[in-house]
């Protein structure tokens, strides 16, 4: 074999590796939102969150990187970030009546606070490129962790976000003072 075949073939096994990851990636994000339909969120909302979710989790998986490495730990940090509001709901109203939905707002801010800190935390382990992987992680985590979060509405998704920023930025902030 010729060495210009065998770099053709490299690259080729190589790309296909880089694919298979991101359609992983893609496929878990597809996983998440199907548990998020199964425990009641609407159908239409749900296809539209998981389509840019699946499509931004397989894109950055195949970037690779530090982006790549980010996708996993945002799928897990925004899937707890997700699943708090509706765990608020399920067992809550049981509990709480019709005015339980006042707990999923504040839910969804302690959720996006857990998260903030999560990858934040992950970021500041990074050896290179913790800048891309707070930010790919974050979006994520912000993306997957709407599928729950918008159960409050607009303002669960933007206090979700808050919470992100307000616990992500002191630990980023702090990390980068260490170094």
């Amino acid at each position: 074999m010729e060495s210009i075949e065998l770099r053709v073939r490299a690259r080729r096994a190589y790309e296909l590796g880089r694919a298979r990851l991101g359609a992983k990636a893609g496929a878990a994000a597809l996983l998440i939102a199907a548990a998020a339909v199964a425990l009641g969120r609407p159908l239409d909302l749900m296809a539209l969150l998981s389509a840019a979710l699946a499509v931004l989790a397989a894109a950055l998986a195949f970037r690779g990187g530090a982006a790549g490495r980010a996708v996993w730990a945002g799928l897990l940090a925004g899937s707890g970030a997700m699943l708090l509001p509706l765990a608020i709901m399920t067992a809550g109203c049981r509990m709480f009546g019709p005015a339980c939905m006042r707990y999923c707002l504040p839910a969804c801010v302690v959720g996006g606070c857990a998260m903030g800190a999560a990858v934040a935390i992950l970021a500041r382990r990074q050896e290179q490129g913790a800048g891309e992987f707070l930010a790919a992680g974050a979006l994520v985590a912000a993306l997957t962790a709407s599928l729950g979060c918008t159960l409050a509405g607009t303002a669960g998704v933007l206090g979700m976000a808050l919470g992100t920023v307000l616990a992500g930025t002191p630990v980023w902030l702090a990390a980068r003072a260490q170094r």
